[in-house]
């Protein structure tokens, strides 16, 4: 199979996404536009935590990382998957994640998985640049990056249910559930050609 091949295969899913949400997205809209979108919305996202109107922030967090998804749901099921796009997407959740362990990780939860997350975040994107513009390697997100990303935003998610309504065992699960997410991203800084 060829590596084009390996990268435009289509998930299941991308075919959920599709039937619940591509649909509505018209075909002039490119992956790499929803990309930016995420980093528009990220600094917004941080600008509510900030107010601490964490309801607001819970939803708009809620949408920026939808986003992750359809970006890729549609770069794969449309045919328009671009270096750009692999080059900006994993930059756009990074940013997030990081936006999200600043603002409220920090506050609520252990400093030390915060520094965590945003440290290995910035190692994996590091040693992704090096193996691209110094070895030439195709780099790409692979398994243990995209469980670390959903295991960030479910962490930072019931992070915020637990800062919405006060249960504290919400905050010992967002622990829990960030913790893991620190291990994914060891798992992934020493996986080769990954980010």
């Amino acid at each position: 199979m060829k590596e084009e091949d390996k990268d435009s295969q289509i998930t299941w899913t991308d075919r959920i996404i599709e039937k619940m949400f591509l649909w509505v997205i018209p075909t002039s809209i490119t992956p790499n536009q929803v990309t930016v979108a995420r980093f528009v919305l990220t600094p917004i996202v941080g600008w509510l935590f900030f107010r601490e109107m964490y309801f607001l922030g819970f939803v708009l967090f809620s949408v920026t990382m939808l986003t992750d998804a359809l970006d890729g749901a549609m770069a794969r099921i449309r045919g328009q998957i671009t270096d750009l796009g692999k080059m900006i997407d994993p930059l756009a959740d990074k940013f997030a994640m990081a936006t999200a362990a600043v603002m409220l990780i920090f506050k609520f939860s252990n400093i030390n998985i915060a520094i965590a997350i945003v440290v290995l975040d910035i190692l994996i994107m590091v040693k992704g640049g090096i193996g691209k513009y110094f070895f030439n390697q195709k780099i790409q997100a692979e398994i243990f990056g995209k469980l670390k990303l959903i295991t960030q935003v479910i962490g930072v998610l019931v992070l915020l249910l637990y800062v919405l309504i006060g249960q504290g065992w919400l905050l010992q699960v967002a622990e829990y559930i960030l913790i893991g997410a620190v291990v994914l991203a060891g798992i992934s800084l020493l996986r080769p050609k990954s980010v």
